[in-house]
């Protein structure tokens, strides 16, 4: 019973994190956390700024991607701060339409550069950037618009 108790606590403690719908803080230290998920499922993370012209674009073919791919998770993350831009980055975030299931995050580092870092340790800041983790960890990313085939190949991928 107790081990039972003690399984219920871990899993209410994680989801404050993916239950989606609403913005979370992000750190440095919580990427490797957020990336851990995808041990259950692919996980594909979009990085975005409330300043990007293409990021709302590249989120919205994801979102459809994600929609027929229902087995793939998706969390949004922008790179604008938390702290001074948290109503904003909520509001355009509304605008997307996103599923109630995808988890979205804003940039709580003082040093936007440490997040960055987490997130991707070889990206250099241009955006939009899709990081995806397969169930086995393996990483990959791109930046720029994604096509449906490059994220049909990274789920084939995944698959095998």
């Amino acid at each position: 019973m107790k081990r039972l108790i003690a399984l219920i606590g871990v899993v209410l403690a994680s989801l404050p994190a993916w239950a989606g719908g609403e913005l979370q803080p992000l750190r440095a230290a919580d990427v490797a956390r957020l990336y851990a998920t995808a041990h259950e499922r692919p996980l594909a993370v979009e990085i975005w700024s409330l300043d990007c012209g293409y990021c709302r674009e590249n989120a919205a073919h994801l979102v459809a991607w994600q929609r027929r791919h229902p087995e793939v998770q998706l969390a949004m993350v922008a790179m604008d701060a938390y702290d001074d831009n948290g109503a904003a980055i909520s509001q355009a975030l509304a605008q997307m339409n996103l599923p109630p299931q995808v988890a979205q995050y804003a940039n709580a580092e003082p040093m936007p550069e440490r997040l960055r870092a987490a997130l991707d340790a070889g990206w250099r800041g241009e955006m939009p950037r899709t990081v995806w983790i397969g169930r086995d960890g393996a990483r990959e990313a791109r930046s720029g618009l994604l096509t449906a085939d490059v994220l049909d190949g990274w789920l084939q991928r995944a698959r095998h």
